[in-house]
């Protein structure tokens, strides 16, 4: 097949539809697909290049903070591209500029283009960062909801990772059918390696007799990291370690917290990790802290699970699909210090299982194998080529 994936995110894999849209394009190649991906320019980058067999085309765009960007591009030019590409199907990974010019471009195809989507997307990804008062920001919610809808109801389907995240959209209105499709973590890259453990705390300067703690990911406001570092102080262990790792809007006052707190030594600050580095760093962890209320299902956590760790999870949105409380880790109210304080202190006790967590992380992140995921987009983009689709579920 020949399949044109488009969205605002591609590289670099800073956010999860970026790092989901990437996998997706280079499993589908690696399967024998002819894939092009449309995505934005970043500076450093040419505005068509081959990358691990996938053709990348970028468009220019201004760029925004908080991953966001506006593309700018011709629709006239689309169209030619399109019929350039000749496209089987076409897979909207957002429903921004540059993916709603794809939908517009593909209509004044001679032969109509199957048009599908894949939501990422929920509206507090969005208004968490916008500095408002909470009553302000609620208000926005419906209007990126209406936003969102007035495209993806166009769509032929819609994919989205969990059954927690396919109910919210048809509640809100989706009309397109919706299955259910995991994210997918590859388990080959992500698996328990003990000499991995020890390089990367050497590089870090943990010694082994700390519990160390990881987060991974954006520094944004939905993450809960505020709420996390505040549990962290509360607990008050001297031989843990917590490592936020990534970047954000919210580093700066993170940093801050820490410093007010007196946790400097204790709470660790080590960036953007590269790709290449991510197997190595859940390694090195104990346990995984994901305090996130606004999750669809979150790669990050998968990959923490692959890598045998069990998880500390705010019982919010999809987490709970991933997190089964005192199976493989401990669930906690979302927004509240307090609630996640006390599941702190009942993992620190009941610390002789941890390990058997850790391998029931390990069990539950196999079924979310990335091989499979992408062979059931595979299967999902078939059916639409012989004139009907189909309702999946990973």
């Amino acid at each position: 097949m020949k399949i044109l994936i488009v969205g605002q995110a591609y590289y670099r894999e800073d956010n999860g539809q970026a790092t989901f849209t990437v996998r997706l394009a280079r499993g589908l190649q690696e399967a024998g697909h002819c894939v092009t991906a449309l995505t934005p320019a970043q500076k450093e980058a040419t505005a068509k290049e081959h990358i691990n067999g996938v053709q990348v085309h970028r468009f220019p765009a201004w760029h925004l903070p908080h991953n966001a960007n506006i593309t700018f591009c011709s629709r006239t030019w689309l169209e030619k591209m399109l019929q350039e590409i000749k496209p089987d199907i076409i897979h909207l990974q957002d429903h921004y500029f540059l993916s709603r010019s794809a939908w517009q471009a593909s209509r004044a195809q001679a032969h109509l283009i199957p048009v599908v989507g894949t939501n990422h997307f929920l509206p507090q990804n969005l208004t968490a960062n916008i500095p408002l008062p909470a009553r302000f920001r609620a208000r926005l919610e419906p209007v990126f909801w209406k936003h969102m809808l007035s495209l993806y109801n166009l769509l032929a389907a819609v994919t989205t990772p969990t059954q927690t995240a396919a109910k919210i959209l048809v509640n809100q209105g989706l009309k397109a059918p919706v299955s259910a499709i995991s994210c997918g973590v590859d388990t080959n890259r992500f698996k328990p390696n003990q000499e991995a453990r020890k390089t990367m705390r050497l590089q870090l300067q943990i010694n082994e007799e700390s519990d160390l703690f990881l987060y991974v990911g954006r520094l944004d406001h939905e993450k809960g990291l505020r709420e996390v570092v505040d549990a962290f102080a509360d607990v008050n262990s001297d031989q843990a370690i917590l490592v936020l790792a990534g970047r954000g809007s919210c580093l700066h006052e993170l940093q801050k917290q820490v410093d007010d707190k007196g946790l400097a030594d204790r709470v660790l600050f080590p960036g953007f990790i590269a790709a290449e580095d991510l197997p190595r760093l859940y390694n090195a962890a104990d346990c995984f802290v994901m305090a996130g209320f606004a999750e669809l299902q979150s790669i990050v956590t998968l990959e923490a699970m692959a890598s045998g760790l069990p998880i500390l999870a705010a019982n919010a949105c999809a987490l709970p699909e991933l997190v089964r409380h005192q199976e493989n880790g401990l669930l906690f109210s979302p927004h509240s210090a307090t609630s996640l304080a006390q599941e702190w202190r009942t993992f620190f006790a009941m610390r002789e299982k941890w390990p058997a967590m850790g391998q029931m992380s390990r069990k539950w992140a196999e079924e979310h194998n990335l091989t499979r995921s992408v062979a059931l987009y595979a299967t999902w983009y078939e059916g639409f080529l012989h004139g009907a689709g189909q309702n999946l579920t990973l």
